[in-house]
């Protein structure tokens, strides 16, 4: 099952907002959209997901200029094809909406041992002794 949420993006702001709750049809969507008639058609978007409890994170993603699944109202009326294998697979290379692209930070350990230890090799490599 996919589901769906409608967000606005107001003129104020940059920033997308939710104004429906999390829909499991797309003529529950497209009432949602006819409701924003006034709105630009540019203002509106749809996320859709194989899971509602991610849908505030990926709005949080899509407020941060992070790729996510979502798509305008055209889009949706041209019938772009939102199959749940197409939108699974999303979800997956985007590692479930998590960034495992930051670099690793090194932290000593906590306890006295390991940190001497550790003091020890990086002095031994500072020397010349190892070879990081």
């Amino acid at each position: 099952m996919i589901y769906y949420r409608v967000a606005l993006q107001l003129e104020q702001s940059s920033f997308w907002q939710w104004r429906s709750s999390t829909l499991t049809s797309l003529s529950s969507v497209f009432d949602v959209i006819n409701a924003y008639a006034y709105v630009p058609r540019t203002a509106i978007r749809i996320f859709f997901s194989s899971s509602p409890i991610c849908m505030d994170e990926m709005l949080k993603h899509a407020n941060a200029g992070l790729l996510v699944n979502s798509v305008s109202v055209e889009q949706l009326w041209q019938g772009e094809d939102m199959n749940m294998a197409e939108v699974r697979r999303l979800e997956l290379e985007l590692c479930a909406l998590r960034d495992h692209d930051s670099p690793y930070t090194f932290v000593l350990p906590t306890n006295m041992p390991q940190v001497l230890a550790w003091t020890r090799l990086l002095a031994r490599v500072h020397c010349g002794e190892l070879q990081p």
